[in-house]
């Protein structure tokens, strides 16, 4: 079987860096717009408030419980240290960081060094 290109782990940390901080910047304007108050009960209500809103909003929670189902799987089975952490940074950044992320140390994980 032909080896992976490294490079495709970056391409992962990439998205986790831009997912992480896109999700970020978007809940400090909602914040802002708020006068620096974070309201829970807002925040998933405006995830109901149309159609469109309801077919994003299911879409992504369930490739959110498929992905941190497999984090878990693939996580253990590949041996990885700390799984545990990739589910907490789900809940504490955003799955946008969280799951890039693991994918970035999965294929370092499942990728050979590099022999000179």
């Amino acid at each position: 079987m032909k080896p992976l290109p490294t490079n495709i782990a970056y391409f992962y940390l990439f998205l986790s860096i831009v997912g992480g901080s896109l999700t970020f910047y978007f809940v400090w304007l909602g914040i802002q717009e708020q006068n620096g108050n974070f309201d829970v009960v807002q925040f998933v209500q405006s995830t109901w408030t149309s159609y469109y809103a309801k077919s994003l909003t299911f879409d992504f929670w369930t490739g959110t419980m498929a992905g941190t189902f497999f984090m878990i799987v693939e996580g253990y089975r590949l041996q990885m240290k700390k799984v545990w952490l990739y589910i907490l940074f789900t809940f504490l950044i955003g799955y946008a960081f969280a799951f890039p992320l693991f994918l970035f140390f999965r294929h370092k994980k499942i990728t050979p060094p590099l022999v000179s």
